[in-house]
């Protein structure tokens, strides 16, 4: 009998151990919008494969409201521990840029861990509005009658306002943008002819291009996108200089400790390189990858200065 009790003893301190082990390897991953969308998308697909990897408990817990500030502020404010991340897009930046009183510093109260995923906008039109099959012949079309046309975008400090933005100033011309709340909306809007421009993620609109409501004029980056490869780039649709790309990444509060700070970033590099997480997310209309710490900071520098520009270019304040 005390030999079956010393045994019951042990397998309750090894269930124990574990349990507190299980416990201590909590990972929370703050997806700052609604589920459903790419950003808690991809961020639930690297946090599956990361908590199999390494045994560790990577779950997604979606505080949406605030464009976002309200996700990112609950971030801002963890213990820089490593248990506390934020996963978001890259225009997390852009935050003070279109909203007023934004609690915290999108570049000084982050600590940039690794970018994970990246597209190209595509910029579609409605084929029945626009005869344009590229942007050369679409700015000439504006500029010939610039009244019938109009921009739709997802929402202030989003991908699709900078594309339209960053058009507009290379193009020349003054287009009205339509402020939709969130993607889908807009697209369906573009769809059914209420408005006739839009850049937006491939993924959101591939099945109208395919039906043939919306034809495709190009995709903002340099090479072509490997899931809309016979889009041509901007460059060879006639507008050189004309790149934007959704970047989506993971962020950790200020201060996060190099020695926790480089052994995230290597589980994020490590799971990177799997072929089934790779399909999975083109799958969501993104190519994944892995950016340094330091390059991941950088980038977002250097974005928040090119965006910022095109903000007060085109005279957007912060609301």
């Amino acid at each position: 009998m005390k030999k079956i009790q010393s045994f019951i003893l042990i397998l309750g301190s090894l269930f124990f151990v574990q349990f507190a082990s299980a416990q201590n390897n909590v990972i929370k991953v703050i997806v700052p919008y609604a589920p459903g969308g790419n950003v808690d998308n991809i961020a639930r697909v690297y946090s599956k494969y990361i908590s199999e990897k390494y045994n560790e408990n990577w779950i997604v817990e979606n505080v949406s409201g605030g464009s976002g500030v309200i996700g990112a502020a609950q971030v801002a404010k963890a213990k820089p521990d490593g248990t506390t991340l934020l996963f978001s897009a890259d225009v997390h930046s852009m935050a003070s840029l279109v909203i007023k009183s934004v609690p915290y510093d999108a570049i000084k109260d982050f600590t940039p861990i690794s970018l994970v995923a990246k597209a190209p906008l595509i910029f579609v039109v409605n084929a029945e509005l626009v005869k344009s099959i590229n942007l050369t012949q679409l700015v000439e079309e504006i500029k010939a009658d610039p009244k019938r046309f109009n921009f739709a975008i997802s929402g202030a400090g989003s991908s699709p306002q900078l594309g339209a933005e960053i058009f507009k100033s290379r193009a020349g011309v003054s287009v009205p943008t339509i402020n939709y709340r969130g993607t889908g909306p807009a697209v369906a809007d573009l769809a059914g002819g209420h408005v006739n421009l839009m850049t937006v993620t491939p993924l959101a609109v591939m099945p109208f291009i395919k039906s043939g409501k919306l034809r495709a004029l190009a995709v903002t980056s340099k090479q072509r996108f490997i899931g809309a490869s016979e889009v041509p780039t901007t460059a060879e649709a006639g507008m050189s200089g004309f790149e934007l790309e959704n970047a989506y990444g993971f962020w950790g509060p200020k201060g996060v400790p190099d020695s926790i700070l480089n052994k995230i970033s290597g589980q994020i590099k490590q799971v990177s390189q799997d072929a089934d997480l790779q399909k999975r997310l083109l799958e969501l209309g993104v190519v994944a990858t892995w950016v340094s710490p330091e390059d991941t900071a950088k980038h977002i520098s250097q974005e928040f200065k090119r965006n910022k520009e095109v903000y007060t270019k085109a005279n957007i304040q912060p609301e």
